[in-house]
């Protein structure tokens, strides 16, 4: 079987996430890749401001180090030992590089928060978590939050 993939789009990751995808994995050698994802657009913000103040930013390699260790101690906190788990840390898009990561991988499932939004704010502004489920091929489970 091959691994499945959990989108943390934050530090602070959705419980019920997790959840699913352990009890998914639960007594099966299947292998979690946890993905913490930082958003490219951020991270380009947070370098010209920095660049504005003359100050010194974290480099991609530094963002995405500390990315893979958040999923390193969410996968420690929620796993512990009964899932296998490979943390990654990426600056991106989701789904696009999502997408990506899954076809490198052999990814056979996606798990992957999304927000509640109404039909026209899901046409203006586009859901990242619809785009994955139209773009993979394969199941994507959807844990949605309320709208913030």
């Amino acid at each position: 079987m091959g691994a499945i993939i959990v989108v943390l789009d934050s530090a602070n990751p959705n419980e019920q996430l997790l959840n699913a995808a352990k009890t998914y994995t639960t007594g099966t050698d299947t292998e979690v890749l946890l993905c913490r994802v930082v958003d490219r657009d951020q991270y380009q913000d947070e370098v010209l401001t920095n660049a504005e103040a003359r100050k010194r930013g974290d480099s991609i390699e530094e963002i995405e180090s500390k990315a893979e260790a958040e999923a390193t101690e969410i996968g420690k906190e929620y796993f512990g030992d009964d899932v296998q788990y490979t943390p990654i840390g990426v600056i991106g898009t989701i789904p696009e590089d999502i997408l990506d990561i899954a076809e490198e991988w052999d990814s056979t499932h996606i798990f992957a928060t999304g927000k509640k939004r109404s039909p026209t704010g899901k046409m203006l502004f586009g859901d990242q978590a619809q785009k994955l489920v139209l773009d993979f091929d394969g199941p994507v489970t959807i844990i949605t939050e309320p709208a913030g």
